[in-house]
């Protein structure tokens, strides 16, 4: 499947806008962490009962983990060993630019090239962070079937290899599988955050029944 190809499938979910909103998205309230998502993230983990260790591939060492329940993120068809086959994501390329002498490159945060270009999107960070500074940095996103899957791409086969591998993920009853990988599921940041609170109050009632 081509990148093109991969695009037309994604944006075909997207419905078109109607009115003169030219927001992003089109949620009443939409903000950013006053501190950035690395600081909100430090925070999180800031707790005695929580190790972080990088680098390190919980597929090939998951005999090392030993829990009574395990939280997994990660590509579920890579989970079970892509016995059906692998589900097929969109990926992304970043040419990243920065821009000495030239304080401001467009006039919003993110402008979408949806026909006459390689690349779909180009961001200029200035606009969201608030930053001062004489020069800019941004970045063009072009679509890729290769690289890091970031987007499931939305078609009945893909969903019926899922529910295969969904039906295997039901029967083991210590894994839950949540998020855009583990679901096969497009998740904005605000949907994802609500949806792994969600699954741990669901946890912790099980737990304490």
């Amino acid at each position: 499947m081509t990148p093109a190809n991969l695009s037309a499938r994604v944006a075909s979910r997207i419905p078109v806008r109607t009115n003169t909103d030219d927001r992003y998205f089109t949620d009443t309230y939409q903000f950013m962490p006053s501190e950035g998502f690395t600081k909100m993230f430090q925070r999180m983990l800031d707790h005695p009962n929580i190790r972080v260790e990088l680098g390190v591939d919980y597929l090939k060492q998951r005999d090392r983990f030993k829990a009574d329940h395990i939280i997994f993120t990660g590509p579920i068809d890579a989970y079970f060993g892509y016995c059906f086959g692998k589900l097929p994501y969109r990926s992304l390329a970043f040419d990243h630019e920065h821009l000495p002498g030239i304080t401001q490159y467009q006039p919003v945060g993110v402008v979408n090239y949806p026909n006459d270009h390689d690349f779909t999107r180009i961001t200029e960070f200035k606009h969201i962070t608030g930053q001062v500074h004489p020069g800019t940095s941004i970045v063009r996103e072009y679509p890729s079937a290769e690289g890091d899957p970031y987007y499931p791409v939305p078609c009945p086969e893909n969903e019926a290899l899922y529910q295969r591998y969904q039906a295997l993920a039901q029967k083991d009853k210590t894994v839950t599988f949540v998020g855009r990988l583990a679901e096969y599921q497009y998740y904005n940041m605000d949907q994802v955050t609500a949806r792994a609170l969600s699954v741990a109050d669901r946890i912790i009632r099980q737990i304490r029944s």
